[in-house]
């Protein structure tokens, strides 16, 4: 995979690093290399969270090379800044930033990293009338539906209050996404758990108390 060379150089704007999704991608060694951020960048993410910032950093230095650079000339906006400095280090930028992305069309040798893509390339699809198995785990806003998650992913089951801390088996009607992620409306299909150990005992208990004549 090309984007995630050891020996490659990234550049971090705000976004990336007040995002946070980026931070944990480098502690968890999916991205190896040399990460660079411009002071500005640094000053823009500590004056909204001096502890957001502090934390990032320590998090990016335990796990890669972090260099600090001063940009060059005054007055820059960001998105030019940690673009020129991509350019100037051969560098690749990530970003969850549309104004960065905008920009980057005047930097055509710079390449972009959106971490909102690479979400959205891993998050499961449920397109319509997919089978899924799922375990309800609460009611949702509608008391008759239960909800549950898979892979992150909100999943809503028609009917399913009466199923929590049960797996079931339901039918997708829809997936609706947003950009805080993907939520999926289904509909009850059939209740897949097979009774609890103490249900177990409870039943065998009661048919021992028949046999014995004891009500």
């Amino acid at each position: 995979m090309l984007l995630f060379r050891k020996e490659a150089h990234y550049v971090l704007d705000s976004s990336s690093i007040l995002d946070g999704r980026a931070i944990h991608l480098f502690e968890k060694k999916f991205l190896e290399g040399r990460i660079l951020i411009p002071q500005l960048v640094k000053s823009i993410v500590r004056r909204i969270s001096r502890n957001i910032c502090d934390r990032a950093i320590q998090v990016l230095k335990r796990n890669a090379a972090v260099e600090f650079v001063v940009e060059r000339g005054n007055g820059l906006v960001e998105e030019v800044c940690v673009l020129q400095l991509a350019s100037r280090r051969k560098a690749k930028v990530i970003t969850t930033s549309d104004e960065v992305c905008r920009q980057a069309k005047f930097f055509p040798e710079v390449k972009i990293i959106d971490i909102r893509d690479i979400y959205r390339t891993l998050t499961p699809i449920f397109p319509p009338d997919k089978v899924i198995m799922v375990r309800v785990l609460k009611k949702g806003l509608n008391p008759t539906e239960g909800v549950g998650y898979i892979e992150g992913v909100k999943i809503i089951v028609q009917n399913g209050a009466h199923c929590i801390n049960q797996i079931v088996k339901a039918r997708v009607k829809t997936m609706l996404s947003f950009d805080s992620g993907n939520l999926v409306f289904c509909t009850l299909e059939e209740n897949l758990s097979l009774p609890s150990r103490v249900d177990k005992h409870k039943s065998a208990r009661k048919s021992r108390s028949r046999k014995n004549g004891v009500s």
